[in-house]
């Protein structure tokens, strides 16, 4: 006969596994890893952002439309996590053509963008 875990029976246990004192001194002694992780991941992110932002101002684009190419921006830069060569190259040229079709950006736009991002704009 199958045992039925009862709710008081799990709450028990997760008192017992996971004791706020533990968990605080484990968090604690991995903090300085952590917290260089977090910089390294972010800071990729946001001199993307920020070098965005410069070419939007330098091309005169409505602050409304911000938001449209800092994501295209952020998705490239994802996909250089992941990606590379002729399979980057598709990749970007898809995200290009999805940006120009659904949400109206301008091409010469994104081709400043992915310049800046990954250094070349791929052929098309």
């Amino acid at each position: 006969m199958p045992i039925v875990k009862r709710l008081d029976d799990m709450h028990k246990k997760f008192e017992l596994k996971y004791d706020g004192t533990n968990v605080t001194n484990r968090l604690n002694a991995v903090k300085d890893i952590m917290d260089s992780r977090y910089e390294a991941a972010s800071s990729v992110i946001y001199n993307v952002v920020e070098t965005v932002r410069d070419i939007l101002s330098e091309e005169g684009v409505p602050s409304g439309l911000w938001a449209m190419y800092i994501s295209f921006a952020e998705k490239i830069a994802k996909l250089t996590f992941s990606h590379k060569g002729l399979t980057l190259q598709k990749e970007v040229s898809a995200e290009k053509q999805h940006y120009i079709t659904a949400f109206g950006a301008d091409p010469a736009i994104l081709d400043r963008i992915i310049e800046a991002v990954i250094g070349i704009v791929p052929p098309y």
